[in-house]
């Protein structure tokens, strides 16, 4: 691999946060120069300069406040989501914390350890053989829409193939790594020397899917070959619902397709960890004392099982922050 790539992926590593980091780290391993990201359609809200006011949540108790950020990994360049909100509770925090530090160069190559020694299939297996023929020519038409070198997609496991496919079609759409919610604010929070922690390890992270049954591995997989054309609209719909708050819209599109089709990685992906979260929130409230913001992904915060959810059920109380000024929130329902 040319130095050049080398650095590009390590640029675009660095602007993910999240499980998202490791499909760009994927992608990047697959590219066969560093031109082969560069064939991007414009974004459909190009030029829009939209204003988006993501959902926020306040926990607290008698002498802690917690305000949860729901983020969108990666992003439209032209999305400007500095609420006035957000910027008081950011200030007001002492601690921040976000999913993964995914950033770092040790991280970046613990994560590529974990790719080569867990992502491919054993030699001679091929990931088309694991299909139907009708999912493999789905797939490997997907890989020429994309890009991608089928014939490194053929190597992969099915959770790595589905963490690459995913991601490319999003950054093909004209979303920009570097302006996703997560990316910003961990780097400016870290400029500013603020106290940062993270809810998890990149270790953690990838043992998600790695530690899948095979056959909840292949259904994440063949769910998304099916659902391809679908997955364009579905992308502007989540981009909108979050802009817009809409936690039910979000819960639709994130969480409910997932739980009911593949149950296994809706457990694993959502709800386990919204419990080790909720856990780990709650301790820390009622042992200490103090104000913080915790800033995950947006599915990880809405529906049935979400952390606002849980930390609820605990005794915590739970509001809807407004996302306009920060004063009048509405109860969680």
């Amino acid at each position: 691999m040319g130095e050049i790539v080398i650095s590009q992926m390590k640029k675009w590593a660095r602007a993910y946060s999240g499980i998202a980091v490791f499909a760009v780290l994927v992608t990047w391993l697959l590219a066969p120069s560093p031109n082969a990201w560069a064939q991007t359609e414009p974004s459909p809200h190009a030029g829009d300069a939209r204003l988006a006011t993501p959902a926020m949540w306040r926990i607290s108790d008698e002498d802690s406040e917690i305000w949860l950020l729901g983020t969108f990994h990666i992003l439209p360049p032209d999305i400007k989501w500095r609420s006035p909100a957000l910027e008081e509770a950011l200030n007001a925090a002492e601690t921040v914390y976000f999913e993964v530090e995914a950033d770092t160069p040790a991280a970046q190559q613990r994560t590529v350890q974990i790719l080569m020694a867990k992502g491919y299939n054993p030699p001679g297996s091929k990931l088309s053989d694991l299909l139907g023929k009708k999912d493999a020519a789905k797939l490997q038409a997907i890989a020429q829409e994309l890009n991608l070198p089928m014939a490194a997609i053929d190597t992969m496991r099915p959770w790595q193939a589905f963490l690459a496919i995913s991601v490319q079609l999003i950054v093909k759409q004209g979303f920009d790594p570097s302006a996703g919610v997560d990316s910003v604010l961990i780097a400016e929070m870290r400029a500013q020397g603020r106290n940062v922690r993270y809810l998890e390890t990149i270790d953690q992270q990838l043992s998600f899917f790695t530690d899948l049954s095979p056959e909840s591995e292949k259904n994440l997989l063949v769910f998304t070959l099916r659902e391809w054309d679908t997955q364009k609209e579905d992308i502007t719909k989540l981009l909108d619902a979050w802009a817009m708050g809409d936690v039910e819209s979000i819960d639709k599109v994130m969480n409910e397709s997932m739980q009911d089709l593949a149950p296994e990685v809706f457990e694993t992906l959502i709800v386990n960890r919204n419990k080790v979260w909720a856990e780990r929130l709650a301790h820390t409230m009622t042992t200490g004392s103090g104000k913080a913001l915790v800033a995950v992904g947006a599915a990880h915060l809405v529906g049935e099982y979400s952390v606002p959810t849980l930390l609820e059920a605990k005794g915590f109380q739970v509001e809807r922050y407004n996302a306009e000024s920060g004063t009048s929130p509405d109860p969680v329902e």
